[in-house]
């Protein structure tokens, strides 16, 4: 059986179980049509054959690959005008793979779909070249990927001549207050110099840190321990990782620290630029693409449905929120889109069966014409 589909997008329905609207819409509606299993694609198709005078039981006939057990909880549907589900337990296996079920609860979508989904024949249309990450790289991370480390441990080797202190590493839970609200702020901490009141309530741009204003810190404690320690200017730059969906994650810093000269706009803005530097480079060891063929169960012009049997992909794909691929239509070149997760549902082999609305096309000319254009032509054959 499959298990429980995680749906991120929830379907408006009207859902009842009165016996006089549930026989109303089996007999109207649904009477000598075809049902899917919903989450279940692998169990095949069923017909309704009768229903009950209460409209409280029904009997299908079912696909022979379909095998159902006593007591066994299923749910039904059929897209129509709008979408119509049957929460649905099996009663009794009557031979020829006949059912009675008990018609629990049906379930009416509000509204019509926006874009009917149609059914695709296998090897006709699927989806590769599937961009995702090798480890997950979070604002809080207790596991760093070791490409991080090595990343860090090279710059601060290459920077190690350039100030008299410097310090190239990932944010901790124990960090001091000026590094906490780098993290949480995302900006830069600029101190031209410890021992000028200026430097800590005054700022070149809104993308740095007012001392005064933001740092939990008593600033005439902070000015005593940089003259101990003879430190005469500080910069702090966040590394700021850009994951596949865009999101900005901090996840380090640069601490530059110099007894000697006074670090000032320029070199904020040339620390920032090695960042980006850094960040390009952990990005691109961390991001793989599977070129593996995943098949397409059924499409619309603003979403389909895939089945994705590749472990690591199982794993890396339900903890985002979209992915970047390629969609292949068979004797057709690919179309590249970007498409978000609208539901996840794992197979009886352990595959994803994952709902998918398409986010962004390609901004290559003619792609989404194209893309509309192979929908009519699979809708014709039919």
């Amino acid at each position: 059986m499959t298990q429980d589909t995680v749906e991120r997008q929830k379907r408006n329905m009207d859902l009842f179980s009165e016996p006089e609207k549930k026989l109303h819409v089996l007999t109207k509606f649904l009477a000598g049509q075809d049902l899917k299993f919903k989450d279940s694609p692998e169990k095949g198709k069923v017909l309704l054959k009768k229903v009950s005078p209460d409209g409280n039981k029904i009997l299908i006939s079912a696909d022979p690959i379909t095998e159902l057990q006593a007591n066994e909880k299923i749910i039904l549907f059929k897209l129509l005008a709008r979408y119509i589900q049957l929460e649905c337990k099996v009663l009794q296996n009557k031979g020829n793979n006949e059912y009675v079920i008990a018609v629990e609860r049906i379930g009416i979508a509000n509204k019509d779909r926006e874009t009917p989904r149609l059914p695709v024949p296998p090897g006709q249309v699927w989806i590769t070249n599937i961009l995702t990450s090798k480890a997950t790289i979070e604002a809080n991370m207790f596991i760093i990927p070791t490409s991080v480390k090595v990343n860090f441990s090279d710059y601060e080797i290459k920077l190690k001549n350039s100030c008299d202190f410097i310090k190239i590493s990932i944010f901790k839970s124990d960090d001091n207050e000026k590094l906490f609200t780098v993290k949480k702020t995302q900006k830069i901490l600029l101190i031209e110099n410890t021992q000028d009141m200026n430097s800590y309530n005054t700022t070149p741009s809104p993308d740095f840190i007012n001392f005064e204003d933001e740092v939990d810190a008593d600033i005439k404690v902070v000015m005593r321990d940089f003259k101990d320690h003879k430190i005469l200017s500080e910069l702090i730059v966040p590394v700021i990782y850009i994951d596949l969906e865009e999101k900005a994650i901090p996840i380090g810093y640069i601490q530059m620290q110099s007894k000697s000269e006074n670090f000032d706009l320029m070199k904020a803005m040339e620390i920032k630029t090695l960042t980006f530097e850094m960040v390009d480079r952990i990005r691109n060891s961390n991001t793989v693409t599977i070129t593996d063929r995943f098949p397409v169960q059924d499409i619309s012009t603003g979403g389909l449905k895939v089945k994705i049997n590749n472990p690591e992909l199982s794993s890396n794909l339900p903890r985002l929120s979209g992915f970047n691929f390629d969609i292949f239509f068979k004797m057709q070149s690919p179309m590249s889109v970007y498409g978000t997760i609208r539901s996840i549902t794992k197979d009886i082999d352990g595959s994803l069966i994952l709902g998918v609305h398409l986010a962004g096309n390609s901004s290559r000319p003619g792609e989404k014409k194209r893309f509309l254009e192979n929908i009519e032509m699979l809708k014709k054959n039919m």
